[in-house]
């Protein structure tokens, strides 16, 4: 979808919401977008207009005209990827196979594992935790934020150093150190030595040696310092509001998609990192299969190539259990959840029922499904916030229920939903099932989500109404942006509306300007080098990642994270599925407003 293209039901420019916007903080007021291309086509980043909310009417209803009552504020954040770049357990080699000059990039387009601004990830949560602070409120109201929820993919490859420092971030106080192996060095792909010039090296060309692809092909700069300043310890600031979490795949697998076997375990904490695939390796059959159904024998882990790296038995996988009771006490989970290995649960923000589900299939893949339990367990909570809803067949069924609005939290979106591996024969339930699901109960307003790296608004109809689905971006990929949601009710016309604005954290918009041990200044970096990903880029005019022989593609002014104009800043029509009036109460004020009140 064009940036430029208001998506179906988005009202006109002149007919942006009027509301208290809390603009400050947020891209109501301004957001950042690429600049004008260098020659190699490099840009930085400058700062632009910001873009008003606009109302969305696809499920039907009134333009939302206010006064509005709000209800709940959250700040919706996904995918942090907080990533150790020196693991031996990453395949940053299999990126290659999606740059513009492998004969498989047109098959493969973006492959996701290797980015030239992946040492950064502790630097942008930090960037995007002092983000959240500066916000003023929900965006039709102003009211505080009752919590914020991640929706997945805190860390990136499952293990305990990512796992530990991803908490650190978000509750705050504590010092987080974004290094491992070796603290003399930094043991990365882009490391002096050894020097391979397919990845980016911001310490510039050691002496006889070819500038590398990404300078010299794609104009990326150089950063004299960062590898080290990459891994300096800070204190972490902490978000200061009660936050759950979300399951998802890369929390659960290496490289989200490898169910850990004992050879794995022991490939990550051990010396040996892999540079290559075996020969005899099928790359397009074996990456294809990583969707639902990845082969960790095809992998080549015990006969591919490899280089020495520092051991670290920090950087061992983790299992469901442990990964659950890293979040105790709070975030959502308790000692019985982490005994029982379930990901998935539910709570209360006043008389809104918040669900959070468990999409991760554990058997491996990086694509979304329901165990049978886990959607007979939704069924079951749905239930019992509504005084009508459809059974199996269609036919109405009341029960003395009282009505509930539901939202919905989860790792993958209802497209992602794909995922039926099981070795072991259990049913998976995919998009059609939960579709199916939801569509007979007409209380559930809005989904949210993450996984694609996308910022993407859909409706989904269902009878009468429906529910919307919000998927937000990552913190990893361009536009490393998060959102802040409020839920309200619109007492003139009695519908329920979302508001959603999305906000850039607190990295710096010129990093060049600032200390390169600061935090601030290293995630301005991250989200520069974002903004020019060469990987999976489609070129301007054409998708074919073609060129003129001997000449690189041109390519688009920037990749597809930041999503349509529809998709960020908007305000997300309801029809009422019950009458609201006094039915609905807001959620509890955060943690940190009530000790400053």
């Amino acid at each position: 979808m064009s940036a430029d293209r208001p998506a179906a039901g988005a009202a006109p420019a002149d007919g942006a919401v009027r509301a208290r916007v809390a603009a400050r903080a947020t891209t109501v007021a301004a957001t950042i977008v690429p600049g004008p291309p260098s020659p190699l086509g490099y840009r930085t980043l400058a700062r632009a207009a910001g873009e008003p909310l606009a109302a969305r009417t696809d499920l039907g209803g009134a333009a939302p005209s206010g006064p509005f009552r709000s209800l709940l504020v959250f700040v919706h954040l996904s995918d942090l990827h907080v990533t150790d770049p020196q693991s031996p357990a990453r395949a940053e080699f299999l990126d290659r196979h999606g740059d513009p000059d492998s004969p498989l990039a047109a098959a493969l387009g973006r492959i996701g594992t290797y980015r030239a601004q992946e040492m950064l990830t502790y630097q942008v949560v930090e960037a995007m935790v002092r983000a959240v602070r500066e916000l003023d409120g929900g965006p039709l109201t102003g009211a505080p934020p009752a919590f914020a929820v991640s929706t997945g993919d805190a860390t990136d490859n499952s293990q305990a150093n990512e796992l530990e420092a991803y908490v650190a971030l978000l509750d705050g106080g504590s010092e987080v150190v974004p290094d491992s192996g070796d603290s003399r060095r930094y043991e990365g792909v882009g490391a002096e030595e050894p020097y391979d010039p397919r990845y980016w090296h911001p310490d510039g060309t050691p002496p006889g040696a070819d500038d590398d692809v990404p300078r010299r092909r794609h104009g990326l700069p150089v950063v004299h310092g960062l590898l080290d300043a990459c891994r300096a310890p800070f204190v972490a600031t902490g978000l200061g509001l009660d936050w759950y979490a979300v399951f998802g795949n890369h929390d659960a697998m290496l490289g989200g998609t490898l169910p850990v076997t004992p050879a794995l375990a022991a490939r990550a904490v051990g010396g040996d990192k892999p540079v290559g695939l075996d020969e005899g390796v099928d790359v397009l059959g074996l990456l294809a299969d990583n969707e639902t159904r990845p082969s960790t024998e095809e992998w080549g882990v015990a006969t591919g190539p490899t280089r020495p790296v520092t051991p670290d038995a920090r950087r061992r996988p983790v299992p469901v259990g442990e990964w659950i009771a890293a979040h105790l006490p709070g975030h959502g989970y308790d000692e019985v959840a982490a005994a029982a290995e379930r990901a998935h649960y539910a709570f209360d923000a006043g008389s809104i029922r918040c669900v959070v589900l468990d999409t991760v299939n554990r058997a491996g893949g990086w694509q979304g499904s329901l165990t049978a339990e886990q959607l007979a367990w939704l069924e079951a909570e749905l239930a019992a916030g509504h005084s009508r809803h459809l059974d199996a067949l269609g036919d109405e069924v009341a029960t003395e229920a009282p009505d509930r609005l539901f939202v919905l939290f989860s790792h993958h979106s209802l497209e992602t939903l794909v995922n039926d591996h099981s070795p072991d024969g259990a049913l998976r339930h995919l998009a059609d099932d939960v579709r199916a699901l939801l569509a007979r109960f007409p209380n559930v307003v809005a989904w949210f989500n993450g996984h694609t790296h996308v910022h993407s608004v859909t409706p989904l109809p269902a009878g009468g109404g429906g529910l919307w689905q919000v998927t937000t971006a990552s913190h990893v990929d361009w536009p490393q942006q998060s959102r802040v949601v409020e839920l309200a009710l619109d007492e003139t016309s009695g519908d329920l509306v979302v508001g959603t604005a999305v906000f850039d954290h607190a990295g710096a918009l010129d990093p060049r300007a600032g200390e390169l041990r600061d935090p601030v200044t290293l995630a301005g970096w991250s989200r520069e080098l974002a903004a020019n990903a060469w990987q999976g880029r489609v070129p301007a005019g054409g998708t074919d990642g073609g060129a003129a022989p001997g000449r690189e593609p041109r390519w688009a002014a920037e990749p597809v994270g930041r999503g349509a104009a529809a998709d960020r800043n908007v305000v997300l029509v309801v029809p009422a599925p019950f009458p609201l009036g006094d039915t609905v109460t807001a959620g509890a004020i955060s943690a940190r407003d009530a000790a400053q009140s």
